[in-house]
């Protein structure tokens, strides 16, 4: 009975042992297209916005192009002074051992993030093809994780926030901040931010 249950056992391990290596076969072209990456040529990308409201920095990773490309959007305060440097005591994900690993975590405290209620995103190609479009985004925080299908585009882009709200309760700071009696609608704000998508 137990050679029995340990023959059973080699057979369905040696069969989906072949089942794994027959779909990640890189002798498939299409395997090939499933095993490569997408991202932003530059991991973290910053731009005032038109108003002067946000200092809006989009911070991507790399990510398997079936899976779309990933990104996070960061309304920061343009007001505040840009890091250029993690403060001291400030944690950080780059690993010493591995130069080509990117990331930093800095608390929001530092980051001065402005809470968003709503925006609106386009991506446009260089010719001015629409590449993907969301309206309404509701961020938390100030910060939205996005994922974008791009159907394998690669190349320069103009990623295009426009409507952005702030948040109900920040809106009598920012037009404190301008010295403003600004109404809700006038304190919408847009910005367009060029960047290239490449394939690794």
């Amino acid at each position: 009975m137990i050679k029995l249950f340990s023959i059973v056992i080699a057979i369905y391990v040696a069969s989906t042992t072949s089942l794994t290596f027959a779909q990640l076969s890189v002798d498939n072209p299409s395997d090939e297209k499933a095993l490569s990456n997408i991202g932003f040529s530059s991991p973290l990308i910053a731009k005032i916005s038109d108003k002067g409201i946000y200092n809006i920095t989009i911070k991507s990773g790399v990510s398997s192009i079936p899976s779309g490309l990933n990104f996070e959007i960061v309304f920061l305060n343009a007001s505040s002074s840009v890091l250029s440097a993690p403060p001291a005591g400030a944690e950080t994900n780059i690993s010493l051992d591995k130069q080509q690993s990117v990331g930093l975590t800095v608390p929001s405290v530092v980051e001065h993030v402005i809470p968003v209620k709503s925006f609106d995103i386009t991506i446009t190609s260089l010719d001015g093809k629409e590449l993907f479009n969301s309206t309404n985004e509701i961020p938390r925080g100030g910060r939205i994780l996005e994922n974008v299908n791009l159907n394998n585009y690669t190349g320069n882009v103009s990623i295009n926030l426009h409507n952005i709200v702030p948040d109900s309760n920040v809106i009598d700071l920012v037009k404190k901040q301008f010295q403003s009696t600004l109404n809700q609608t006038e304190v919408q704000d847009s910005v367009k931010i060029e960047a290239q998508v490449v394939r690794s």
